[in-house]
């Protein structure tokens, strides 16, 4: 019984090392996920995006969701990191649809730094 169970294992690890995996929206869709209480802000797009100038935050970047998750997907949402000209370091981000209705503050953070970012060759 040990000599099987140590053969099954061993294929099982030479599985794991001869499948390639890579990461995509398909891929994160399998988990378990459950909603989350967390704190966000949210108010009518021209207050938000009025307090965030107010306040002395500027877009830095920007990225968009797409329906169903997909790369090919229609545009769902955006995601704004705004940094702050006053505080080194401190960002946040946020969130708006399409129709331009509601912004939301998703995240404030503090001692941001950017990490340094390469693509893999191998695709």
């Amino acid at each position: 019984m040990g000599k099987l169970i140590k053969t099954i294992c061993g294929l099982f690890f030479i599985l794991c090392l001869t499948s390639k995996s890579y990461a995509s929206p398909e891929g994160m869709a399998k988990y378990p996920w459950m909603l989350m209480n967390v704190p966000i802000w949210c108010g009518p797009l021209k207050d938000v995006n009025e307090a965030l100038k107010n306040e002395g935050y500027v877009a830095v970047e920007v990225a968009f969701g797409r329906a169903n998750g997909v790369p090919d997907g229609d545009i769902a949402y955006a995601v704004t990191t705004y940094a702050s000209e006053d505080t080194p370091g401190n960002i946040l981000r946020t969130i708006e649809t399409p129709d331009q209705v509601d912004k939301c503050i998703l995240n404030m953070l503090f001692d941001y730094k950017a990490l340094e970012f390469k693509p893999s060759t191998n695709l």
